[in-house]
């Protein structure tokens, strides 16, 4: 029975992922439709992000990604290489998905 108990915790442990979401703060954005949604588009177009969302009126931008495929440098110089902004990491910590 003991067996049975931890194949499941361990089953179900692996179902649970964790992911990585970084706050990032965005200088430089002066307009709230096209360059937040340039951030949005970028972003979202790495491989290993699952989500991206930018708030204009406070310059930040919140990314989930999979920290097995990337990590918050990368999008950091991502954003720096393929937009005018200045890109900073504000926090990061894990999340729980399902």
């Amino acid at each position: 029975m003991k067996k049975i108990t931890l194949i499941l915790v361990a089953l179900v442990s692996f179902a649970i992922a964790k992911d990585d979401k970084v706050n990032l703060k965005i200088a430089g954005m002066q307009c709230a439709y096209s360059c937040a949604d340039k951030v949005t588009k970028v972003v979202e177009n790495i491989k290993g992000v699952k989500d991206c969302e930018v708030d204009f009126a406070s310059n930040t931008a919140t990314v989930v990604f999979d920290d097995k495929k990337l990590d918050s440098k990368e999008i950091v110089d991502v954003l720096k290489k393929k937009t005018s902004y200045k890109v900073e990491i504000q926090s990061e910590k894990k999340v729980e998905s399902i």
